[in-house]
């Protein structure tokens, strides 16, 4: 059950990640003071325990490459989500956490829908516990009811996968220039 709650749980972060895939403005909201470059995505990531693996990348002016980073915030559930991945997806990291709104602040991360699938595939991560704190957010534009936000931050979680009994992990990371769309 945990494993097709897994694999459930990554297809929709997966949709959210492909339906926050970013297209250049020719004409960019005046909200944004006439800055229309967008900044690098930076990610780091350091998994621990019962595998070890090390994920840094940066995407200059967020067009990803072979990696991708980004994610979405639906204010009336309350949930932000970001995913980090390689291209073509070899390992996946899905953070899922209760944000009210895109405010700094330290944010509990969901339990049992935060998920890593490592480079091997063999096995799982769901979130045991975690957090999550928005260091910086930068509103660039608002159209319509999408908003583009940017931000900067930090993660660290304790995961585990569902053997019996299960193999710990702890997952540590920052981020910088996230693109989050937001409604």
């Amino acid at each position: 059950m945990k494993k097709s709650t897994m694999i459930l749980l990554l297809l929709a972060i997966t949709g959210i990640f492909v339906s926050g895939c970013k297209k250049e403005d020719d004409n960019p909201d005046p909200n944004n003071n006439n800055n229309t470059s967008l900044p690098d995505a930076v990610f780091n990531m350091t998994v621990s325990g019962a595998e070890s693996h090390t994920f840094s990348f940066t995407l200059p002016e967020n067009v990803a490459s072979n990696y991708a980073v980004n994610g979405a915030h639906q204010s009336s559930v309350p949930i932000l989500s970001i995913l980090a991945s390689s291209l073509p997806i070899t390992w996946q990291y899905g953070l899922i956490a209760d944000v009210n709104s895109m405010a700094t602040g330290t944010y509990n991360i969901k339990e049992g829908m935060s998920a890593f699938t490592p480079p091997s595939q063999t096995t799982g991560y769901l979130a045991v516990s975690g957090t999550l704190t928005i260091t910086k957010a930068s509103l660039y534009q608002s159209v319509s009811s999408i908003e583009d936000w940017f931000i900067d931050g930090t993660f660290s979680g304790t995961y585990q996968d569902n053997n019996t009994p299960p193999n710990e992990v702890t997952i540590t990371g920052s981020f910088s220039g996230v693109n989050i769309k937001a409604q």
